[in-house]
């Protein structure tokens, strides 16, 4: 005689199965978040299928001018942007001195001082340098002007297109004594290393390929970079 099942019967059910995990969703890795596709023949290539070049422009003290030399310069400056009619962006970043050789010089210095006064007065400019160098107050800021363009069926025209434009800007700059360059590849990588690693900038080189590029020029269709 076959036994009955005692789950089964009046008022009573089979238990409900136990839920199945989901397994939990994949967190995307450093290199998925990043927007930079590529850094290749002075251009970033974004994800989003646009292009950015990138002009390096060189600071200028206008306080050192005249009155009537600082009114000339910005009418010179005024007449390069005028010409401009497509979207830029101005980019202003600091990057950290790099102060070790100056004070290694110092202390050389030190050791052959000729009297202890002087000895001294160089301990005291290495303390000082030492502490602008750790605190990060020892900075040069560099400036630079973006310009992007979105990829069409035809890249290498648009690359073209883009090199060309960025050219003839930084020559209407370098006309009005405001000398700029479009940067190379190596710039290009050395301007996303100050970005995203400004404290290592100081002393160390940026990376000589595209193995690590920080998440900058990512924008939206209003936006350059």
């Amino acid at each position: 005689m076959r036994k009955k099942n005692a789950n089964v019967g009046p008022g009573k059910s089979n238990p409900a199965p136990a839920p199945v995990k989901s397994p939990a969703p994949k967190e995307p890795s450093t290199q998925e978040w990043i927007p930079i596709k590529d850094i290749n023949n002075q251009l970033i290539y974004r994800k989003d299928s646009y292009i950015v070049a990138a002009i390096r422009v060189q600071p200028y003290n206008i306080s050192l001018l005249s009155e009537n030399e600082k009114v000339n310069k910005i009418k010179q400056l005024e007449e390069a942007f005028s010409v401009i009619n497509y979207k830029n962006q101005i980019l202003s970043i600091a990057k950290p001195v790099d102060l070790d050789n100056y004070i290694l010089g110092l202390e050389v210095k030190k050791k052959n001082a000729e009297s202890a006064l002087i000895a001294r007065l160089l301990t005291g400019y290495i303390q000082q340098a030492a502490h602008k160098a750790t605190s990060g107050e020892a900075l040069e800021r560099h400036f630079y002007i973006l310009i992007d363009q979105q990829l069409s069926k035809k890249p290498q025209v648009d690359e073209q297109a883009l090199i060309q434009t960025a050219t003839e800007l930084a020559n209407n700059l370098s006309r009005a004594n405001l000398i700029s360059h479009v940067c190379n590849d190596f710039e290009l990588r050395e301007l996303q290393f100050i970005f995203s690693s400004p404290n290592q900038a100081a002393y160390e080189r940026a990376p000589l390929d595209n193995t690590s590029l920080p998440p900058i020029f990512m924008s939206s269709s209003e936006d350059i970079a």
